[in-house]
């Protein structure tokens, strides 16, 4: 094994042992250090043949994380393509997601954004669609939570 491998193994193994990382993630970030790209990628299928990287459990890491930052499937799907997720995986991980939990997180999203109180109503929910919609929440979802959470 050359020492280059060797090094590229270590970096690899380095990085995932802080999180999982795609694929894209880790060819990126190594592709940066001026290693070359064939080594690179023998490297990075090796670590996936032995299921030590995983873009599928990485996308599901990266979902639950930004779902429990009150982000919606619209964001999480565009964030997942750009590092790279296949539209079949990402569409896999956030069918586990029920409209239902969707609909609980962007309602949690606006109950902690609480900014837009004091100013008139039919403004302040033009802001909220606005601040949903940039959270990467569906159209039926907004008009679900901001009914909601006007009830209150």
């Amino acid at each position: 094994m050359s020492s280059q491998t060797a090094d590229i193994k270590n970096s690899i193994s380095r990085y995932l042992s802080m999180r999982e990382h795609s694929r894209q993630e880790l060819i990126e970030k190594l592709s940066k250090k001026d290693f070359d790209m064939h080594s690179i990628l023998e490297c990075i299928d090796e670590f996936s043949v032995k299921d030590l990287q995983s873009d599928y459990r990485y996308s599901e890491s990266y979902t639950r994380s930004k779902y429990n930052n009150h982000k919606g499937p619209n964001f999480i799907s565009a964030s997942l393509k750009s590092k790279g997720i296949s539209s079949s995986t990402i569409n896999d991980v956030l069918s586990s997601y029920k409209e239902e939990d969707w609909k609980a997180t962007a309602i949690a999203a606006l109950e902690k954004k609480t900014i837009y109180k004091n100013i008139e109503p039919n403004k302040c929910k033009t802001k909220q669609k606005m601040f949903l919609s940039g959270r990467g929440f569906t159209f039926r979802t907004i008009e679900y939570a901001l009914n909601e959470f006007w009830k209150k």
